[in-house]
């Protein structure tokens, strides 16, 4: 009889602290979102630990609840093990300050919140989801906000630098082509949001479910064009385009012909698309000087294999962002090109560990015969696609995203609650 009450009693426990790991994990998705340089509550990695305090708890609480795939253990210490074998690389090659190793770890180590995720059974997509939608609804009442009151945007500028959520410039490609330039830092994750509710509304069977879904769709892929990044609108606009044959039955066809269409429809935007592209522009100019750095430092043959450690410092031909071009600022750790940078910190051979890593959860989600896993990885695949020209993959939302399609990868959504 004691036996049964403790095993009642254990089960009680282990579900109470289940329920406090999700709302930490909620807790920590809304911080990363809405307050990604940590300016305003200032509570990140205090929450990354109480979660992983409270994930401990659970575990011995309930050990034969638990349920961790060595796959994913496996996937998640390799993405650690690299970024460390680097900073060791970099002391011994190197060791000089200033050093930024240490703080581009943290995010790596955010990775570990995929475990968490599939150990307590928490499927965070559709709060992830729903968040990004807010996140989206606030930037299009921003932009509104400018439109019919102009005088509002040193006000709003100065909200957003403070926050570090929000950047707004008038930013001119050329040719009379301009743009208000609402920079969400996170706006990016909306790539998530779009193929979620996409599914959703064409997986669904009532009408006005899937015409909720839809709308919430449609929300996330306007908040992306009215960002003024090139990126974001070219994800925005494309991703309807390869989302949709994935619900016919013959995909690669149905998407040949969706490709045919973005080509033919590409034509009346020629004259925009070439001014976008010009090299002279600042952006794009900045990218090609970095270019011709990376192949000087490429040139020396253990840096390609091996690397300069992670956050090793360089003088930079150029600034490396435009945001730092007016400063003169040319000794920094790490520039826009993410991919070349991840070479430059960890070499090929770590690089290709971290790449193949990244690109598991796509990899398995476009095999899957589930189609809401072929869309989030087509999502995914888009937030990798940004990320090439911008610093945000290693960051706290970069993992967190990362975090969330990995344990979706290995089943957080697929097993019952405890």
């Amino acid at each position: 009889m004691a036996n049964a009450l403790d095993h009642g009693y254990t089960n009680r426990s282990a579900i109470e602290t289940t329920y406090v790991v999700r709302l930490l994990v909620f807790a920590f998705i809304v911080v990363c979102i809405f307050d990604p340089a940590d300016q305003v509550f200032g509570v990140k990695i205090w929450l990354f630990v109480a979660i992983w305090v409270a994930a401990l708890i659970a575990a011995f609480s309930a050990p034969d609840k638990m349920w961790l795939p060595t796959g994913l253990l496996l996937c998640v210490l390799l993405f650690t093990t690299v970024p460390l074998i680097s900073i060791v690389w970099y002391y011994l090659t190197s060791g000089t300050e200033p050093y930024a190793g240490f703080a581009l770890m943290k995010g790596f180590l955010l990775v570990s919140v995929a475990i968490v995720l599939v150990m307590n059974r928490v499927d965070v997509l559709p709060f992830f989801s729903a968040a990004l939608t807010v996140l989206a609804s606030m930037t299009i009442a921003i932009f509104v906000s400018l439109r019919l009151a102009p005088e509002l945007f040193p006000i709003l500028k100065n909200i957003g630098s403070e926050t570090g959520l929000v950047l707004l410039s008038e930013r001119s490609y050329g040719d009379d082509l301009f743009f208000t330039f609402i920079n969400v830092v996170t706006s990016p994750l909306l790539a998530i949001s779009i193929a979620y509710y996409f599914d959703r509304a064409m997986s669904g069977t009532a009408i006005r479910s899937k015409l909720i879904d839809a709308t919430l769709a449609a929300i996330s892929i306007i908040a992306m064009l009215l960002v003024g990044s090139r990126n974001e609108a070219a994800v925005a606009l494309l991703m309807p385009f390869f989302l949709w044959p994935l619900y016919t039955r013959r995909i690669a066809r149905n998407e040949c012909i969706s490709i045919g269409l973005l080509a033919v429809l590409s034509i009346s935007f020629i004259e925009k698309l070439r001014v976008l592209l010009n090299p002279a522009e600042l952006s794009n100019n900045i990218k090609l000087t970095l270019l011709g750095d990376y192949g000087d430092i490429f040139s020396n043959p253990w840096t390609l294999l091996f690397g300069q450690g992670l956050g090793a410092y360089y003088q930079w031909t150029t600034s490396g962002r435009p945001d730092f071009e007016q400063t003169g600022e040319n000794f920094y750790f790490n520039t826009e090109l993410t991919y070349a940078e991840l070479i430059r910190y960890s070499g090929l051979l770590g690089a290709g560990i971290i790449m193949a890593l990244l690109l598991y959860p796509a990899a398995h989600g476009i095999l899957a015969t589930d189609t809401r896993r072929r869309a989030l990885a087509l999502g995914f695949l888009a937030y990798l696609c940004m990320s090439a020209t911008n610093p945000m993959l290693f960051s706290s939302t970069g993992m967190l995203c990362f975090s969330v399609l990995l344990a979706d990868t290995f089943g957080a959504s697929e097993r019952d609650p405890v």
